[in-house]
């Protein structure tokens, strides 16, 4: 499959080095507006075409897949550019921010018969095996309580020479820590869970103390499943500290994953992992060849898109609906978007 790269920030590089661990795809282009980045990614792969836009790439030669890794703000108007033009999407998260956004890009996306997939890498990450591994069969019970914690000092930094704290910029982020690392908190809870939750409440901290600027930098969502449980996620770019938290119980034991450590206790003892990998690249390298073996096989079987294209929609109603309660003092709110993707 050839591959093209749209944005070659952080997560661009990053994912230009990961496609070189998988044999199912192959980087041939990199979009990027910056000349200097275009020059950055020529330099790490002399082979590689690069292109301003996506319409000089589709002018000049056959792509299969586009990757995109831009800035939020960009997504949705490069995700139907290229599903128009007839190309499968990989994006990175959030593949919308509106919910309304989300389900137009399916009906696109099934109307062209493409894929539109959501890079929701952490769902291939080696703690989310442990913790569905742990809630698979019914090992700790339920009803199941999840309790994420990230905690972070300040956002993530971009590269030099293109806005490195564009996280903080509402009109490029368009959203602040709910949104970047929210999402990925999202769609944990509704794997684990195996459903998207019936209310979401929320309590933020805005930057500046203005909540109409909209950039939250901490934030406590809570999530009612119904009979299933429930899951509390707490954010922030303004801790005194760096780490992340995963802890999923019920009645009959617990799963446990603290900065790179797996414990999961149920009726057969105690097990204790190490998953700390052994680099600490912040683009998860090492996860990407199962999710792109993922993408690749659905692309080649033509079935099992509805799994990908609805973690798009309950994700993004989700986090949707974090922000709307946030707004309203915490109240709780139903997360639009499941019964309309479901009718479609």
């Amino acid at each position: 499959m050839r591959i093209a790269v749209i944005g070659f920030g952080t997560a661009g590089e990053g994912r230009l080095h990961a496609y070189r661990t998988v044999t199912a795809g192959r980087v041939v282009a990199v979009l990027d507006p910056s000349p200097e980045r275009r020059a950055r990614a020529r330099q790490l792969d002399p082979g590689l075409a690069t292109y301003p836009t996506l319409a000089e790439l589709l002018a000049a030669q056959p792509v299969d897949a586009v990757d995109i890794c831009t800035p939020p703000n960009h997504h949705v108007e490069l995700e139907r550019e290229a599903l128009a033009a007839g190309l499968h999407v990989i994006c990175e998260k959030p593949v919308a921010v509106r919910t309304d956004e989300a389900l137009d890009l399916i009906d696109l996306a099934r109307d062209r018969g493409l894929l539109l997939y959501p890079a929701h890498n952490y769902g291939f990450s080696p703690m989310m095996r442990v913790l569905t591994g742990a809630v698979a069969g019914g090992r700790l019970g339920g009803p199941l309580r999840a309790r994420f914690r990230i905690a972070r000092d300040s956002h993530a930094r971009g590269v030099p020479g293109w806005q490195p704290d564009w996280r903080r910029d509402i009109s490029v982020a368009r959203g602040g820590i709910m949104l970047d690392h929210g999402t990925h908190c999202a769609y944990m809870a509704t794997q684990l869970f195996g459903e998207a939750p019936r209310t979401v409440s929320c309590v933020a901290q805005w930057a500046d103390g203005d909540a109409t600027a909209g950039m939250d930098v901490a934030a406590r969502l809570d999530l009612e499943f119904g009979d299933a449980g429930t899951c509390e996620i707490d954010l922030s770019w303004v801790s005194d500290t760096r780490s992340n938290r995963y802890l999923v119980s019920g009645p009959d034991g617990a799963a446990d994953v603290h900065d790179g450590m797996a414990e999961v206790r149920t009726a057969d003892g105690l097990e204790r992992t190490d998953l700390a990998p052994p680099n600490r690249d912040q683009t998860h390298q090492e996860w990407f060849p199962g999710m792109f073996a993922d993408f690749a096989g659905l692309v080649a079987a033509g079935t099992g898109w509805d799994r990908p294209m609805r973690e798009v929609v309950t994700t993004t109603a989700l986090i949707e609906a974090a922000y709307r309660s946030a707004t309203r003092g915490g109240e709780p709110v139903v997360p639009a978007g499941l019964s309309a993707a479901e009718a479609r």
